[in-house]
């Protein structure tokens, strides 16, 4: 959760900057965003990883970075389009400033697609973070994660294969159960 925290605050917050003021503003946060979506993710997190490998700092922070470009994504084209509504202009000639408009116009708009953002993050990053550790890249042992527990199993395979069936199927549980909350409706 703190790899997507990490990347959902600046992603979010770049968007509105993004969506608000607009023009090379908006172009030059774009072309950055771009630049990220040019590396593929898990190439960006073992860049990043390379530098301290099995530590939780790096790994952290590249998946971060992977993430962010989303919420930026997501945010600038929802606000971008509820700004250009008339009850917004309405906000603006009435003479209300630019936080009750984020408030109370665009942030309600935000909120079910950030949140669905949210939960597919963590399941992206729950994944990731299992299959960096099953090749060798991610956490190291004496931290116990799901990938490097498969990794530890495999060569017991033949004699249990039950041993090593059991991180898997807890990964898989911990992902479906993450994609179902995200897709569960509100109250």
């Amino acid at each position: 959760m703190l790899a997507v925290v990490t990347a959902a605050v600046p992603g979010v917050l770049l968007g509105l900057i993004a969506a608000w003021a607009g023009g090379w503003t908006e172009r030059l946060l774009s072309a950055i965003s771009d630049a990220f979506l040019a590396l593929p993710g898990l190439l960006l997190v073992l860049i990043v990883t390379a530098f301290a490998p099995g530590v939780f700092g790096p790994l952290y922070l590249g998946l971060a970075l992977a993430l962010w470009v989303e919420y930026f994504r997501t945010t600038r084209a929802a606000a971008r389009q509820r700004l250009m509504l008339p009850d917004v202009e309405a906000a603006r000639l009435l003479g209300f400033g630019p936080a009750y408009i984020l408030r109370y116009h665009i942030w309600p708009e935000l909120i079910a697609p950030l949140t669905t953002l949210f939960g597919f993050g963590v399941a992206t990053v729950v994944l990731a973070v299992s299959a960096l550790s099953f090749v060798g890249i991610g956490l190291r042992p004496p931290v116990a994660e799901w990938g490097s527990m498969m990794t530890e199993l495999l060569p017991y395979y033949d004699e249990a294969p039950v041993q090593l069936l059991l991180p898997a199927g807890l990964l898989f549980l911990t992902v479906l159960a993450l994609l179902l909350l995200t897709g569960r409706k509100a109250p």
